[in-house]
């Protein structure tokens, strides 16, 4: 398994009601790379949740290789949310405030290995209770170089 650090930058396109919004985090992390895995770990700090460790994890399926994508948050607010390309799966939002429930209908999974560069990109429908709540978009690049 290569294990690379990495700067991440995190690109956040949401569509709800007519209007877009785009937020971009920049952090640094780590790339850990196996056979038929890869998986991207690094931190968002927000001023309402504090410090939320993400794993993004892209898994080639048996599927024409086609990936699939699972993101895992924890710290004060934890989420599981599974992207697999034209399927709805349920995804969990734990806030202090309590447990959210999710539908994301996903219609786009892209994953790209170049040289010290990881591309990820994602577009996909949020629902809750069957109905829309916005159309988003998500982009990961993870840039770095091999460590030991």
């Amino acid at each position: 398994m290569e294990k690379r650090l990495v700067t991440v930058r995190v690109l956040g396109i949401m569509e709800q009601n007519g209007e877009r919004e785009e937020v971009e985090t920049l952090s640094d992390g780590f790339v850990r790379i196996s056979e038929n895995e890869t998986e991207i770990v690094y931190k968002e700090v927000t001023e309402d949740e504090g410090e939320i460790k993400v794993r993004a994890i892209f898994t080639r399926s048996g599927k024409n290789g086609l990936y699939e994508c699972r993101i895992e948050k924890t710290g004060m607010i934890q989420s599981r949310m599974l992207f697999i390309r034209d399927c709805e799966t349920l995804c969990s939002y734990n806030t202090p405030f309590g447990e959210l429930g999710f539908e994301i209908y996903t219609s786009f999974v892209d994953y790209k290995e170049e040289e010290n560069d990881i591309r990820c990109r994602l577009k996909y429908i949020l629902s809750s209770n069957g109905i829309p709540v916005s159309e988003a978009e998500v982009k990961i690049t993870a840039i770095g170089k091999a460590c030991s």
